[in-house]
């Protein structure tokens, strides 16, 4: 499914690991360079700027192919012509992305995700041209279906995104008759994605995606808070309901809103800490702010300013006190900056690509070998 050489991927994991243990000084520069000749890394991935530049300089030309197809075509300017442009330009587009994986090996560098969002957009625009009053659900079913396509075939961690952010849209969409239920059903369906993701990405199968999906992860979980946060649920409902004289109902049963405001970060928390869980430790101090400022909202208790001043205290502190009761390693769980790996996991690893790369040489020679006698006993003959 993945376009990319899944050798070279393994082998650039590898290499990543050989680099992290270098700068740990777990292995010499000469065991890292011969970890490099062992496990050579073919793909092209530049540093950060080069891709924005890449990007950019992609998007420039992919927009004054788009005119040119645009200028050709501008005598017979209609609906159904400028869609079928868009879907021509977009499967020009898809050809050259699979031509830049594939033999000019990019990986990451910025052209490949210009030709991605040109020939998603493209493709979509194309279809929406054909058909100018497509349901929001068709919509949403097509974002899904393309979007899932692209993380699936180049592992890309916004598609990834897209794709997540499209599902809840589709159920957003199709459940404001039953507002009451829906708060639930958008955090069931966080809480299903965040089990799965975190389940798939110990597979084997799903090794490449390791790390766009523990973006995922965090997704889901800032999507399971935004599901049952008061705020967030009020303004829904009082956007879609109203009695027959025009008043907006009452949120009913607030106070659970209210609860789920409050504990669903503290819990995030307590179990990132439990399970040594660093996607939920940092999702669940980023929303510690979203307590402070939907109590804010509701409830005046101090100027905008010393409500935010007393929030961020509040974040430095558990910040402060995570840090100190992670000081000493609880369980190979630690504060440490280690890579964002185990201390154990990165030995393990470094260990089997040392074992692996390096072959036990025969032992040099360091004591005179003597040459056997003809006799069986002690007479030599002639030879040392």
């Amino acid at each position: 499914m993945i376009a990319y050489n899944k050798q070279q991927l393994d082998n650039r994991e590898i290499i990543i690991e050989a680099e992290k243990a270098f700068r740990r000084q777990l292995i010499t520069q000469e065991e890292l360079n011969g970890i490099k000749a062992a496990y050579p890394v073919d793909l092209y991935t530049p540093n950060m700027y080069l891709r924005i530049g890449l990007f950019i300089l992609s998007l420039i030309i992919g927009i004054f192919s788009y005119g040119f197809l645009c200028l050709i075509m501008l005598s017979g300017a209609t609906e159904h012509v400028f869609g079928g442009i868009n879907i021509f330009f977009a499967i020009g587009s898809y050809i050259v992305l699979e031509l830049l994986v594939k033999e000019k090996k990019h990986y990451k560098s910025g052209a490949d995700a210009a030709m991605m969002w040109m020939s998603g957009g493209s493709f979509i625009g194309g279809l929406v041209l054909f058909d100018i009053h497509m349901s929001p659900t068709a919509m949403g079913i097509i974002v899904l279906i393309v979007s899932m396509w692209f993380f699936l075939r180049f592992a890309d961690q916004v598609m990834g995104w897209v794709a997540q952010l499209a599902l809840l849209y589709i159920l957003l969409i199709n459940l404001t008759s039953l507002l009451l239920i829906l708060p639930f059903v958008i955090m069931g369906v966080s809480f299903g994605m965040y089990w799965l993701l975190r389940n798939l990405v110990n597979q084997e199968a799903f090794r490449h995606y390791k790390g766009v999906m523990k973006g995922m992860q965090a997704l889901a979980l800032l999507a399971l808070y935004a599901g049952g946060n008061y705020f967030l649920v009020r303004v829904t409902y009082e956007s879609w309901h109203y009695t027959p004289e025009g008043e907006v109902k009452g949120l009913p049963m607030g106070w659970l809103f209210w609860m789920l405001t409050v504990v669903v970060p503290l819990a995030y928390l307590f179990f990132g800490l439990k399970n040594k869980d660093q996607i939920l430790l940092r999702v669940g101090l980023v929303l510690v702010a979203a307590i402070v400022f939907t109590i804010r909202y509701y409830h005046s208790v101090a100027p905008l300013e010393v409500a935010m001043t007393i929030g961020g205290l509040i974040m430095i502190l558990l910040a402060y006190g995570i840090i100190r009761y992670l000081k000493e390693p609880k369980h190979g769980f630690t504060s440490e900056e280690d890579d964002e790996k185990g201390t154990l996991e990165a030995l393990q690893i470094e260990s089997i690509v040392i074992s692996q790369t390096f072959k036990t040489g025969a032992p040099a020679k360091d004591r005179f070998d003597f040459g056997g006698g003809s006799a069986s006993g002690g007479g030599a003959s002639g030879q040392y």
